[in-house]
């Protein structure tokens, strides 16, 4: 990725994506790419593409793209596209597919070079996201196998401080209050090792006795007025 590359997290829902090319690569892209307003473009479609359009998930459209008609036909598709990725077999063709779809405004993820989108190796565990993207993809596929462990458990103590920020929501209006009880929680060795253990009731227990000690008074009968450990064990 060079330099003039950012990273972003980008809500594809209801933008239009377009693949060229119906194989095996345009299949993988087709699964990263469902969140969005998926056509695909091939003369042929894998077997796995036409299940996707079967369940409705993508459109496919037929089209010799070696043709002047097939070309005719991508630029239609290509209307209000954001983002282009073409992936067939043929590089020179992909090179064609590309100026067509810059010329339409549209990004372009490429399976030849590096394009203005480039698709990381990506770690999804609830509401963790972690992109690893090193330009050399054998390493970005080594390093998310040796952190896949690490990530569910960031998964599991995102899932529980979102928990405790909504009761503390409640019960503590300065932000920045919230954020240092929160952070006694992200200190916390214990309830590290109950999360890595697997006790998530018992890393919940601990966590709101961690918070609940840097309450004041008030503040303590009111989280207990609210019942938040009610239902712990489920």
């Amino acid at each position: 990725m060079s330099r003039s590359h950012v990273p972003l997290l980008i809500d594809l829902k209801g933008r239009r994506i377009v693949i060229f090319g119906g194989g095996e690569v345009a299949e993988r892209k087709a699964r990263l790419f469902l969140q969005g307003d998926l056509v695909v473009v091939s003369r042929e479609f894998s077997d796995g593409i036409l299940r996707m359009a079967s369940d409705e998930l993508l459109e496919i459209v037929e089209a010799d793209l070696l043709s002047e008609d097939g070309l005719v036909i991508a630029e239609r598709a290509l209307e209000g596209a954001f983002i282009a990725i073409p992936a067939t077999s043929d590089r020179t063709l992909n090179a064609a597919l590309e100026d067509i779809a810059r010329r339409k405004g549209a990004l372009v993820n490429s399976v030849d070079i590096e394009g203005e989108v480039v698709v990381p190796s990506i770690i999804k565990k609830r509401s963790v996201v972690l992109a690893i993207s090193t330009g050399i993809p054998a390493l970005s596929r080594y390093i998310r196998m040796n952190l896949e462990r690490e990530v569910e458990v960031y998964a599991l103590m995102a899932d529980l401080l979102s928990r405790i920020r909504k009761d503390l929501k409640e019960i503590v209006v300065p932000q920045s209050r919230r954020r240092d009880l929160l952070w006694a929680v992200l200190s916390d060795s214990s309830v590290w090792a109950c999360l890595e253990n697997g006790e998530i009731s018992s890393a919940h227990e601990k966590a709101y006795m961690r918070v609940r000690e840097n309450l004041t008074p008030d503040e303590q009968d009111n989280l207990d007025a609210g019942d938040p450990q009610e239902g712990l064990d489920q």
